[in-house]
């Protein structure tokens, strides 16, 4: 009987041992486990700090795009105030120089058309008085046809008459030269008001 308690205190002994070697194993293992935890906690406390820095990055890096953003809007809009601007600057100048230009151009027009108006009385007053002249010399040819001694005098006023011929053709095509050059320029300009 004694042996009997002896072997089941042993079996217990050896329960007891089995079961504290199962303790001890399981023991290791949480040590083992908590150990990776820790190891794990210390990653991803690195992680979440990895990406607080990169969010304050990325914030930093918003914050910069925005202003950059905003400078670039303002440096568009400054530029299409300038180009604008110049625009009409420009146009206005345009305009202003177009203006003298056709207000000199009209002042000449109108110079070139007093002097030709001008041009064309005197060539007809020179005109008439040649004619009158050519007739009065028609006359005295007639009287002078029978005065033998009058003939060199009539011819050399003949010949004058001839050169009175010659300067009236000749200032009639200047007339026409003139009336011409004055129809392209009337066409040429805008009309006056």
């Amino acid at each position: 009987m004694m042996i009997e308690r002896i072997r089941e205190l042993m079996r217990v002994k050896d329960d007891i041992d089995a079961v504290k070697a199962k303790i001890d194993e399981h023991t290791s293992s949480v040590a083992h486990f908590s150990k990776e935890m820790e190891s794990l906690k210390k990653e991803l406390g690195e992680a979440r700090a990895l990406q607080q820095e990169m969010l304050s990055e990325m914030r930093d890096s918003l914050g910069m795009f925005s202003t950059i953003r905003e400078d670039l809007s303002k440096e568009v809009y400054d530029f299409k105030l300038l180009k604008a601007q110049l625009q009409k600057k420009l146009l206005d100048k345009f305009e202003e120089e177009l203006k003298q230009e056709l207000t000199l151009n009209m002042e000449v027009l109108r110079k070139d058309i007093s002097d030709y108006e001008e041009m064309k009385n005197s060539v007809k007053e020179m005109l008439k008085k040649t004619e009158l002249a050519k007739q009065e010399m028609g006359k005295w040819l007639d009287i002078s046809g029978s005065i033998k001694a009058a003939d060199f005098e009539l011819h050399r006023f003949a010949r004058q008459l001839q050169q009175a011929d010659s300067e009236k053709l000749e200032l009639m095509r200047k007339i026409d030269t003139l009336e011409r050059l004055v129809s392209k320029m009337r066409r040429g300009m805008p009309a006056m008001h």
